[in-house]
Parts: C-alpha cells; structure tokens; sequence
C-alpha cells in the first residue's frame, strides 16, 4: 500500500499578537513618521525659500515670505521717499501802477487836508504820482508864493498849501511822485490891474474884456508879453525849488476872440503867425523849470482833432517832448467839424469806442510830431481802453 504526501498549507487565520508587541508596533511606526517629516521640513524648507526670492518668480504669489516681526512693522510704517521735481519758479511781475492822480485846487476847503486825503487814495489805487494844481484857470495861485503881485490882488486861495516844499516831501515819502498842473494863461485877477501882462486896445491904454463889463466880461494874460512870462515863469522858478518833479502847463491858447475882437487887439492877434507866441511862451516855463524836470503840455482832444490847437501848429517850434491829450466825452460831443469842413461823427457809439476812435485820431494827427502823447482822462474805465492803445499806464493823468 502507497504511503500518501500529505502537503503543508499556510493557515487560513493568523495568530494572534500579544499587546506588547502590538505597543512596540505602535511606537517604532510613530517613530518612523516624525523622521520622515523632520527630513522634508529640512530638506523642503530650502527649496521653498530659494523658489520664493528667485527674481523671476510670477507676480500673483501670494505667500508671503518669512520676515522678521520687527522688518514687517518697520516696512508697514515707513513711507517710501518721494521724488519732488526741481522746478524753477517764475519771477513775479511786478503789479501794475496806476497814474497820476489830479488833485484840484479846492473852493473852500483847506488844501492841507485835502492834499492830505488825495495821497491816501492815491497810495491806495496804486498810482505812480500826484499832480496837484497849483495855479487854476482863473489865474489863483494854490501855495503860499513869494510873488508880492499875486498877494497884493489877492491871488493866493485863502487856504493855500502852507509850505510848498514840505508838501513835496509828503506825496515823495509816501512813494509818490509829485507833480504840478498850472493854467497858463487864464489868469482875470492880476490882469484886471497890471496892464502890462494882459492884452490892450491897438494904440490904447484900455484893457481888453471877452465881454463888457456888465455881462462879466474879464481880462486875459497876454502870450506876447514879457511881463506875463515874468509872472508865470516866477511860480514855475518855486515850484522847481520846492522839489517836484515835473509841471503840466494848460491853457496855453488865446482867449476866444470874436471877429470884431480881432479889430479891437489889433495885428498882434490877426497875424497867421500868432501861435508862435504860444510856443514861445511854453518854452519860457520850461527852460525856468530846468532840464532836469519834466515839462509838458496839455490840449484838449477835440481841438487836435478840429484843428484848433494852436500851440501844435508847428510842433518843432515846441521844446518839450510830451503833450498830455484831454479827453472829455461830453466836450467832444457826437460831432465835431475839422478846419478843412469835415465832419466826424461819434453818434451810436459806446464811450469806450468813442475813446478809441477819438485817441486815433488824434494820434494820426499828430504822427510826425515827435511828441509823446499821453491821455488825461476823468472816467478811469477807460484806462484799460487806453493801455490796450498802447498808453503807458503809469503817466496817464486822472482827472
């Protein structure tokens, strides 16, 4: 009988473990686990740090890198410097100045006062100089002269400017310039006395009136006498002394003669040449006043534009290099009629374009004169106008 292999076959279920091996098991498998993630922590740790401060890693990583907690508030709390351009800043201008206040010699008022309040709103508009008038049309004397005619007639306004030379020093300390307007030849005062300065019957001793006696008439200062030019030139000589820096003559011009006047006078004043008496005149004052002031004369737009300027006829004749133009609206009126029997019109225009076309005009008569022309003006809205023509701000003269 054959003896039967028995095989040997593994067992279906395991036997079980004892629970201390199960426990060794246990913490050998711990063990393993924290080596494994002690090694990845340093061998990871360089990896992500090098990954993270490559230069060209992307833009959009969020993680933030490790900083030290002292950085991070240093870097919250520090602004980055700014860069401030260099940018070189440009010299202020230099604020426009008004010009020249008139100052009218006044009718009852002390004229210290009013001299006094004049420097204040000229100092407060800005202006470059005051001109204050020192003899008015009419022929009063605005300062206490020296001249023992005109205080022997009474010529001197009772409230006169006490010290002529320290009210020059007041409008100079006050940064101003001091002017003097003077009416040249209007005076009715002292000619009603002294026939040696103002104009006479041909061939008489009788004084000549612009009226008769009963309807007002007066007397005038002559352009042709010597005399006359003494006693103008005498105020001219103190208000030169006295300091002020330049004069204004007005009313160089003769009286309005009638025609039947012009026969009573006689040649002296039906000549063609007559206006040479007034230029000679003219420069009478200002060779007493002295070269080194300024010296100018002033006319009225309407007669240069009508042609009644006598004074300018020939302006070569003239030794001064400045006119002052007097602009009065209302006496240049909507028309005025040129020597020649033209007309100009002004109806419909607005005062700034009446200013504008007038100061044309005039400048286109008087363009080969060699003169500065200068506007005197009563409406200061019409300075802009008048700077927009091409005027000098600072000399323009408000009235």
């Amino acid at each position: 009988m054959r003896k039967r292999k028995v095989k040997k076959t593994k067992p279906m279920f395991k036997k079980k473990r004892s629970a201390g091996r199960t426990a060794l098991n246990v913490f050998l498998t711990v063990l393993l686990l924290l080596g494994i993630a002690f090694l990845g922590y340093s061998v990871g740790k360089p990896i992500m740090d090098f990954m993270r401060e490559r230069p060209d890693r992307q833009a959009s990583t969020t993680t933030a890198p490790d900083v030290p907690k002292n950085e991070i508030t240093t870097a919250a709390t520090t602004p980055a410097p700014e860069t401030t351009p260099v940018t070189t800043e440009p010299e202020p201008e230099p604020e426009p100045k008004n010009g020249i206040l008139f100052v009218a010699l006044p009718n009852s008022e002390d004229y210290n006062a009013v001299l006094d309040a004049a420097i204040k709103e000229a100092t407060e508009k800005g202006c470059c100089g005051i001109a204050l008038e020192l003899i008015r049309d009419g022929g009063v004397i605005g300062f206490n002269t020296k001249d023992e005619r005109a205080v022997n007639v009474s010529a001197v306004y009772p409230l006169a400017i006490s010290d002529l030379s320290a009210a020059a020093k007041k409008i100079t300390d006050a940064g101003l310039l001091p002017y003097a307007r003077i009416s040249a030849l209007t005076d009715h005062i002292l000619s009603w006395v002294d026939k040696s300065i103002c104009y006479l019957f041909e061939n008489s001793t009788s004084t000549w009136l612009d009226n008769s006696r009963a309807a007002g008439g007066k007397p005038w200062i002559s352009a042709f006498s010597e005399s006359a030019r003494g006693y103008i030139s005498g105020f001219v000589s103190e208000i030169s002394e006295a300091g002020f820096a330049g004069i204004i003559a007005g009313e160089l011009e003769f009286p309005p003669f009638r025609r039947s006047d012009l026969g009573y006078v006689g040649a002296i004043v039906q000549s063609a040449d007559r206006y040479k008496a007034l230029a000679e005149f003219s420069n009478a004052l200002q060779e007493t006043l002295g070269a080194a002031k300024s010296y100018a004369v002033e006319v009225d737009a309407q007669d240069i534009i009508a042609g009644n300027d006598e004074v300018l006829n020939d302006t070569s004749l003239l030794n001064c290099n400045t006119v002052y133009v007097r602009y009065d609206s209302a006496a240049v009126g909507t028309r005025l009629v040129r020597a020649d029997g033209t007309e100009v019109s002004y109806t419909g225009l607005g005062e700034s374009d009446k200013a504008t076309v007038v100061f044309r005009s005039v400048a286109e008569e008087l363009k080969d004169s060699g003169k500065t022309l200068i506007p005197a003006v009563s409406d200061e809205s019409l300075i802009p106008v008048l700077v927009g023509l091409g005027y000098d701000e600072t000399m323009i003269l408000i009235y």
